[in-house]
Formats: C-alpha cells, structure tokens, sequence
C-alpha cells in the first residue's frame, strides 16, 4: 500500500492559483506552518474557506495578498481584538471580496 504522508513542501505545492483553501478555525488549530510555506510559494486568488468561522489562519492568507475572496460565517481575534486587522483593511480598500456563509 502507498503512503499518503507528504512533506510540508509536497502538500503546499498542490494549491494552485485560484484554488479553493479550506480549514476550521480558531488560534489553537491553525496550520500555520501550511500557511507559510503557501506564502512562500506566492500563490495567487485564493478563494479562503472558513469552516465554522476563521481567526488568524483566514487573516494571515489575506494579509499575505493571496486570497482574492473570503467565505466564512465569522471571523474574529477574540478575546484579543473584535476585527482581525488585515480582514478590516483589505475588506475596506475593496482588496477582497467576502461571502457569508452562515
């Protein structure tokens, strides 16, 4: 039987331009070293999906410049901040377009 175990690097290099990126919220379960290694990369339009809301995982991949629209039914910093601040800023300089999928 064939591994499915890739490296870090192996996973990352299969998200393509424009790709769907799905993931569950909150600060204790971000992939965040997934994410870093997407922003290495450079990819490009991302359509970030947040499942049952996003925090920083959501916020790191805009502030990054790469997701082009964000799908979630929330997505907040508490306790440490009402509105993530690059969610904020790309959302109010038209940088980003936000769905609602509550």
């Amino acid at each position: 039987m064939r591994t499915k175990l890739v490296s870090l690097e192996a996973a990352a290099a299969m998200v393509r331009d424009g790709d769907q990126v799905a993931m569950s919220s909150g600060f204790n379960h971000s992939p965040m070293a997934m994410l870093r290694e997407i922003a290495r990369r450079g990819v490009k339009d991302l359509h970030t999906i947040g499942i049952v809301g996003g925090s920083i995982n959501l916020d790191f991949l805009i502030g990054t410049g790469q997701t082009a629209v964000i799908e979630c039914c929330s997505i907040g910093f508490q306790p440490f901040s009402t509105v993530p601040p690059n969610f904020e800023r790309y959302l109010k300089s038209s940088r980003i377009y936000a769905m609602d999928n509550t």
